[in-house]
């Protein structure tokens, strides 16, 4: 077995220079910033390596980037790497995911051929996302690029009889699957500690030729890299804080912080919601909308439970199509499922386009993917909206992909505007807005040189309509053609965690994370700390943590809070120890109220939070508990 190891140099975006910004283009100036491995790369470098040290084989880095983007691949060669190849040419600057998992996908069939002197038998790693595009659709898009399977949130892995069996994290869990064939793609979220270079070893590195390749070495269509083959564009950056009014106020004292946390709560209570203008899009006079079709929402189902998410962007849907004079179609996929289709009518849709089939009962990238493209290409809509969730950003990359559509990822806002620049004219369409860089900035997105524009959307920033039952629909049936040798895997276990705890509808939430230690030190300070908090806010509070504690021990997998857990939006959210992960962040930073409690002055997610104070859980919790304490009995008094 040999190994292919995606590895891309990011910038350090814990420290990025106002210079660096270009704000007219939409871009960064790399010139300006330190450059690093990507974090979850590191993790895919660890897993590859590792299993070869079971199964023997070579381990490849590859990469894409300017030349100076050997260093990630020397990098890679220190810590276990058997060799290094740099994808590197100006035709293939500006990309996005599309435009790069092509060139990606070419370089791997050269390494197959020249390298593994063509042998099947390799598998592909890459880290879940990078921290500077935060998509996570170029593995996905490799992998339909090469036709092949793609096991998504690796977390382990085993050998069963030779057979390789992977264990990956689901919304609702975990589940082992075991590839039926190879090549196949396999994506690493965090799993270890990332592997140390020996001295001898980096010398050795430092020392070796890297395979350099070209866009023509690879044999790469023009048409279909850089800015020619991307099928979105960029058109305007800008900082967080031009949407966010969030300032972090820091206090060491815990009873004025809890004086204000009491205010501050009190008043959000008290406020009603200001009536919101309706948006309203008007095609000018005389212009033709520059798509056609309805607006469609993947109706994500897992268990035939439907995820609350969807629901939440047929509101959006609803809003979208009105303006475009346009049917709200909901595309829903799987085995026995149909029961499901009056909910999606209740909750805005106009048609319900059902694919069901046996080997669709649980959702497999491959299959689904085949049966949902095969859906836009008989029906055509003009846009699709899937959440952000496991599973979307597993599925929409490789719909987008199949489909030659753009798709933008984690989405925060969507909006119908016109859109001119030089000679370029367009009308009715999508706006997509997400964070980029860690959060660092936001990014307008437009879709170009595509049939659909596509996008996912963080669960919890859109709102569900009131179900009306009353309300009736059509139910469109599509008859899919899924065989076995489109599933890819063999699911092995399911492992479905109890949802005993709906921590997304609670609204107040202390989470907890690495910072606590230990599952004692979780125990002695957070409960308590809910418990103070709830008595001193007269509420119900409820106790989360990140998916390091989880991971940990320090609590059950339904408190989950992040993109592989769950989202919450409370109306107050205290973090202990959390460090403010992308993909914790991503799960909470729509909270009303955000308090966070860290050691760490330049912890990420104090540029989040409305309170923070700096210190040891071990000094701090007890003191807030108290002030919260001392406040009640004054109150009570």
């Amino acid at each position: 077995m040999n190994y292919i190891v995606l590895v891309k140099q990011v910038p350090d975006i814990k420290n990025i220079p106002n210079e660096a910004w270009d704000w007219e283009r939409g871009t960064l100036k790399r010139a300006f910033l330190d450059n690093v491995c990507n974090e979850l790369d590191k993790q895919a470098l660890a897993f590859a390596i590792r299993m070869k040290e079971q199964r023997g084989g070579k381990v490849i880095a590859l990469t894409m980037g300017p030349p100076f983007a050997d260093e990630v691949l020397v990098y890679a060669m220190c810590v276990g790497a058997d060799a290094g190849v740099l994808l590197t040419d100006r035709k293939l600057g500006g990309a996005d995911t599309a435009a790069t998992a092509y060139p990606l996908g070419q370089a791997i069939r050269k390494i197959k051929e020249e390298i593994f002197n063509g042998d099947q038998n390799y598998i592909i790693f890459s880290g879940m996302q990078s921290v500077d595009g935060d998509t996570a659709q170029v593995p996905a898009q490799v992998a339909e690029e090469l036709g092949i399977a793609h096991i998504a949130y690796a977390t382990s892995f085993s050998f069963a009889d030779k057979e390789l069996r992977i264990t990956r994290i689901t919304r609702r869990g975990s589940q082992t699957v075991a590839p039926l064939s190879y090549p196949c793609m396999v994506t690493v979220t965090d799993w270890t500690h990332p592997l140390n270079a020996s001295f001898i070893r980096t010398r050795w590195a430092q020392s070796q030729k890297l395979y350099t390749w070209s866009a023509a070495d690879v044999k790469a269509e023009e048409a279909r890299v850089g800015l020619a083959g991307s099928r979105t564009t960029v058109f305007r950056i800008f900082p967080p804080r031009d949407v966010s009014k969030r300032k972090c106020i820091m206090e060491s004292d815990a009873s004025k912080l809890a004086q204000m946390i009491k205010e501050t709560y009190a008043s959000k209570l008290a406020a009603t919601e200001e009536a919101k203008e309706e948006v309203t899009y008007h095609l000018p006079e005389g212009k033709t909308p520059s798509y056609q079709g309805e607006v469609w929402v993947y109706a994500e189902q897992e268990g035939k439970e439907v995820n609350a998410a969807c629901l939440e962007l047929l509101g959006k849907a609803v809003e979208l199509a009105r303006q475009l004079k346009e049917k709200v179609g909901a595309v829903l996929v799987g085995d026995g499922v149909s029961g499901i289709a009056k909910d999606l009518i209740a909750y805005g849709a106009d048609k319900v386009y059902l694919a069901e089939h046996p080997r669709l009962r649980e959702f497999l990238p491959v299959p689904y993917a085949k049966a949902v493209s095969e859906m836009v290409g008989k029906y055509l809509p003009q846009i699709i909206l899937f959440s952000a969730t496991p599973l979307g950003r597993e599925l929409a990359p490789r719909v987008a992909y199949r489909s030659n559509s753009g798709l933008t990822a984690d989405c925060t806002s969507l909006d119908i505007m016109d859109f001119k620049r030089g000679s370029q004219e367009l009308f009715a369409i999508l706006r997509q807005t997400r964070p980029a860089l860690g959060g660092n900035i936001m990014a307008s997105i437009i879709t170009q040189h595509s049939r659909v524009q596509m996008a996912t959307v963080r669960p919890g920033v859109m709102r569900a309509l009131k179900p009306d039952y009353h309300r009736t629909g059509e139910i469109v049936e599509y008859s899919a053609n899924v065989t076995d040798a489109d599933l890819g895997v063999r699911i092995i276990s399911s492992e479905l965690r109890p949802l005993t705890s709906e921590i997304k509808d609670a609204a107040a939430i202390v989470c907890g994370g690495a910072g606590c230690k230990t599952r004692e030190g979780f125990e002695r300070y957070i409960r308590p700390l809910a418990e103070s908090m709830g008595e001193f806010l007269g509420t119900e509070v409820m106790v989360g943590g990140s998916r390091a504690a989880v991971e940990a021990g320090f609590i059950e997998r339904s408190h989950q809070i992040g993109q592989t857990g769950q989202t919450v939006k409370p109306r107050i959210y205290v973090g202990v120890g959390v460090s403010g992960a992308v993909q914790h962040l991503t799960g909470m930073q729509n909270s009303d109220i955000i308090v966070i409690i860290n050691k760490d002055p330049n912890a990420p997610i104090f540029r989040v939070c409305d309170f923070g104070i700096v210190g040891n859980m071990e000094d701090v919790v007890p003191r807030l508990a108290q002030a919260f304490s001392a406040e009640r009995v004054e109150v009570a008094a």
